[in-house]
Order: structure tokens, then C-alpha cells, then sequence
């Protein structure tokens, strides 16, 4: 791959139903988010997803850990981005991970908060610009191209992985340029949390295309005794939900997975109504109660 072109994305492979999967913020402790893969697997869940956000704790050592532990669940990594990866050591590392795990990783990228990433001196300036070469640039050394030029901020000169692996690649997007880019060079659109099903069907409708393309919606969530204190659980976290998501809501009710254990099943089809691929769920609540709230959820995934 040279400075002078960005090859077309490939698509990758679609999966019946709606995938649902659980996520680790990458707040908590290390150990945690590895256990949150096997506990995941154990109970029947399609994957995970660990994050990472600047200051805090990476994705890649609790997906390594995890894919080790496992051998079945897929793993995935999400918030890497230009401020906080070159994309070269990037491609390496899901490139290892995919060593551990062939099949089963994926990745989201992006762009990262902006206040977060300025804590690294990145910005978002020429946001859609930086965003595709990015992604192009780490599905050039994931198929095992020699790269050279400057991409997304990065200087590379004649850089070729000795070990490519394919893994796919979705956009962190939002809003329409974002979007609409995730669809030209991706495998696949991540969505923030706190999408309402308005945005989430109109989206999907705007973006569906034939190959396999997945949507996935982000959603924070609690199953509990009551709906209230399933909402009241989930409520800190309004607070962090970008509001451009929230198109025709009438409530955060309709912001956020809320559950009882008898009423599983209507709110999983409530998402899987939308037309999202996957549904990957941070959810809130004690976490004694982590692994009965998995195992009803897997339960009852359409």
C-alpha cells in the first residue's frame, strides 16, 4: 500500500438473528474484564467486548487474557484510536490476538472522546479524513500489505506484519458522515449507547447493504425485580449518553435495555426489532447477580 492510494474495504461474514454480547468498559479491574469472557462463555452469550478509554485501562491485555481462557465466545476490542495507537502497533496486536483466538476477534475503532485523547494531544480536526485512513490503513497490514507513506497521522515506511491476520473492522460513527464513511471502508458500525429504537431502525435502513455489513447498538442496562429499580440502576449513566442519539424518545426509559426477569424477552425484541445485528449490553446492577442476568439473557435472545 502506498501514500498514493487507499484500497476498497472487504466486507466480512454475517451471522442469523441478532448476536448479543456483554461489554466491559475497561474501568474495573484487569482481572475482572477477563472474567467477564469466560463468565460470558460459560453462559452462552455470542461475545464480548472490552474497552478502553485514555487514562484508564487498555483493551488488548484482558482480550488476550481471555482468549487464552476460552475457546468458543468471541472477543472483541473497542476504543482504540489514532491518539492512542499507532496503527502499525495496533495491526500487531489484533494481529496476535487473532493468533490466540483465530475467528474470534474483532475490532472497533475510532476516533476516542475528544477530551480524553487531548489528554494525548489528539484532536478530531479533519475527523473523516483521519477515520479513513485509519481503518484502511490497518486492513492493508491486516491482509498482509507493505505500507508506506503517512496515514491518520502516522509515518510508515515499508512496514509489512510478518504474521497478518484477517480481523474484522467496524467504525465507531454517530453522526451521517461518520455513518455513511463506516459503510464505505468497514466491516461494520459500532453505536453509541443510548440510541433510541427510532435512531437505531433508521439507521440500519440507511446503512444496510449486502455482504454481511454489521450494525451493532452499544446499550447501557439492568435486569432487576422491578423496572424502576432496573432504571434506577442505569441512571448514573445517563449522564454520559450523547444526546443526538435519543431521536423520538419519549423517556431514557427508551435509552437504555430496562428489564424484569419476566420481561427479558419483550425488551431483547424490542432491539432485535430495530434490525441491529448485535446488541452489546454494559450492564449495571449488583454483580452477584451478573451471572443469572446472562444466563436469562442468552436464554432468551431471539
Amino acid at each position: 500500500m502506498e501514500e498514493s492510494g487507499l484500497p476498497r474495504a472487504r466486507r466480512g461474514c454475517s451471522h442469523p438473528g441478532m448476536r448479543l454480547s456483554v461489554v466491559s468498559g475497561g474501568f474495573a479491574p484487569v482481572a475482572d474484564g477477563v472474567g467477564l469472557v469466560e463468565l460470558a462463555e460459560s453462559c452462552g452469550l455470542d461475545g464480548v467486548w472490552l474497552a478502553e478509554h485514555v487514562g484508564f485501562r487498555d483493551c488488548v491485555v484482558p482480550a488476550a487474557a481471555g482468549l487464552a481462557r476460552t475457546s468458543r465466545v468471541d472477543v472483541g476490542v473497542a476504543g482504540p484510536a489514532p491518539a492512542s495507537r499507532h496503527p502499525g502497533l495496533l495491526a500487531m496486536e489484533l494481529a496476535s490476538l487473532a493468533e490466540l483466538g483465530p475467528g474470534r476477534v474483532r475490532a472497533q475503532v475510532g476516533l476516542g472522546g475528544e477530551p480524553l485523547v487531548a489528554r494525548l494531544g489528539g484532536s478530531h480536526r479533519d475527523a473523516v479524513r483521519t477515520a479513513r485512513e485509519f481503518v484502511t490503513v490497518l486492513r492493508a497490514l491486516l491482509a498482509g500489505e507493505r505500507v508506506t507513506g503517512t496515514f491518520a497521522g502516522a509515518t510508515f515506511d515499508g512496514l509489512r506484519l510478518a504474521h497478518a491476520a484477517p480481523v474484522a473492522l467496524d467504525l465507531l460513527a454517530m453522526r451521517p458522515r461518520m455513518l455513511e464513511l463506516a459503510a464505505e471502508v468497514a466491516d461494520g458500525v459500532s453505536l453509541s449507547a443510548g440510541a433510541s429504537a427510532a435512531y437505531l431502525t433508521r439507521v440500519v435502513r440507511s446503512l444496510r447493504t449486502s455482504g454481511g455489513f454489521r450494525v451493532t447498538a452499544m446499550a447501557v442496562g439492568a435486569v432487576a425485580e422491578s423496572e424502576r429499580a432496573a432504571l434506577a440502576a442505569v441512571e448514573p449513566a445517563f449522564r454520559m449518553l450523547p444526546p443526538v442519539l435519543a431521536e423520538g424518545a419519549a423517556g431514557r426509559r427508551e435509552l437504555a435495555f430496562v428489564a424484569t426477569p419476566d420481561t427479558v424477552a419483550d425488551e431483547l425484541a424490542r432491539y432485535a426489532a430495530t434490525g441491529i445485528d448485535e446488541l452489546a449490553l454494559t450492564l449495571f446492577g449488583d454483580p452477584h447477580h451478573l451471572p443469572g442476568t446472562l444466563r436469562l439473557l442468552a436464554t432468551h435472545c431471539p
